[in-house]
């Protein structure tokens, strides 16, 4: 798989995640010692996932993973105990992937990993979608532009001023939005 981060306290849960998730390929799995290091780690090595042990007693853990979710966006698999799931699920609702009550089984632990990852997978997807869509519409609004102003200036029906710009990109052999720009720009150097 990838890179995982880790800050978990409790040694035995430690070591036996570390094999599980190197088990499951993970290829290089940081233990970090305190919730700064995990942040200055998860910065450094670009991790795919974060698992993390909350503590109650622990300060700034729900800071810092506010802050990983921020600036990496990565899924975080937050493990607690029982009775702090409630306060957990309070503050990380919008950040955390999943919380799982310890002790850990192993099953519970790969079904988070799995899922975690693959509807990461799917948000950056959807990100790039949404990034393709907004440059499409402002081509669009550009490229009407450019049409309104051909059809002011030189007295042409909207099929007429269209024509024209794609003749013009073809010949030029650019878009159809950098030409629209240049229309906009030498329309606007020549007023």
């Amino acid at each position: 798989m990838g890179k995982a981060v880790m800050y978990i306290r409790d040694e035995k849960l430690l070591g036996s995640l570390k094999n599980r998730l190197d088990g499951r390929g993970f290829a290089e799995i940081i233990a970090s010692g305190s919730p700064g290091e995990l942040y200055a780690d998860a910065l450094e090595s670009q991790p795919e996932i974060a698992v993390i042990e909350f503590s109650a007693s622990d300060r700034g853990v729900d800071a810092t993973v506010k802050k990983l979710w921020d600036r990496l966006g990565i899924p975080i698999i937050m493990i607690a105990e029982s009775s702090d799931l409630e306060a957990v699920q309070a503050w990380g609702e919008s950040v955390l992937s999943t919380i799982l009550a310890k002790p850990v089984r192993e099953d519970e632990l790969m079904a988070a990993l799995v899922l975690s990852l693959a509807a990461a997978r799917r948000m950056e997807k959807l990100k790039e979608e949404v990034a393709t869509l907004k440059e499409s519409i402002e081509s669009r609004k550009v490229i009407e532009k450019a049409k309104g102003r051909l059809m002011e200036r030189d007295k042409l029906t909207e099929a007429e001023a269209f024509r024209r710009m794609q003749r013009l990109a073809m010949d030029r052999r650019i878009s159809m939005r950098q030409l629209a720009e240049a229309i906009l720009l030498t329309d606007r150097i020549g007023a």
